[in-house]
C-alpha cells in the first residue's frame, strides 16, 4: 500500500471514528489498521497476519528511550505474534524537533531494553518513519 494511501485512510478513520482503533471491532484474518488517539502511531496489519479476531489497542506511555522524538506507544496485547510482519508507522513531526531524516529510527521495547527495528524507512516529506514488526510491544521514534 502506498504511504499516501495509508496516511489518507488513517486520517479518514481518525476523523470518522475519533478513537484509537477501528471502532471497537477486533482485527481479524482480513487485516486492518489501528491508530493512536493522537494519530501519531499507526499499525497496519495485513490480511493473513492474524488467524483469529483480536482487539488491538494503542496507549501512550511514559517510558521513552534516549533521543525520543515524541511519546512512546504500547500496542496491546504486548507479545502478540503475527503470522506475517505488520507495518508500524510513527509521525515524528508533531514533536516540533528539526531532525534530519537519516537520523530518525524506530525503536521497540524488548526485555533487554530498547532496540532499533532493522528495516526502517523514512518519508521525509511526511516526517514518518516506519518499520516492520512480528509482534506487539512498545514503540517510539528516536534521533540516533
Amino acid at each position: 500500500m502506498k504511504l499516501e494511501t495509508l496516511a489518507a485512510a488513517c486520517l479518514a478513520l481518525v476523523t470518522l471514528t475519533g478513537c484509537d482503533t477501528l471502532g471497537d471491532d477486533a482485527i481479524g484474518p482480513e487485516g486492518g489498521v489501528v491508530i493512536s488517539v493522537d494519530g501519531r502511531l499507526t499499525v497496519d496489519i495485513p490480511a493473513g497476519a492474524l488467524a483469529d479476531a483480536i482487539e488491538i489497542t494503542i496507549e501512550q506511555v511514559d517510558d521513552e528511550p534516549e533521543g525520543a522524538l515524541g511519546p512512546s506507544y504500547r500496542v496491546e496485547p504486548v507479545g502478540l505474534v503475527f503470522e506475517t510482519p505488520v507495518q508500524v508507522l510513527y509521525n515524528y513531526s508533531a514533536g516540533g524537533m528539526d531532525v534530519a531524516p537519516e537520523d530518525v529510527t524506530l525503536m521497540v521495547a524488548r526485555t533487554d531494553g530498547w532496540n532499533e527495528l532493522a528495516d526502517r524507512s523514512v518519508w521525509d516529506d511526511e516526517e514518518i518513519v516506519s518499520a516492520s514488526a512480528l509482534y506487539l510491544s512498545t514503540f517510539c521514534a528516536v534521533e540516533r
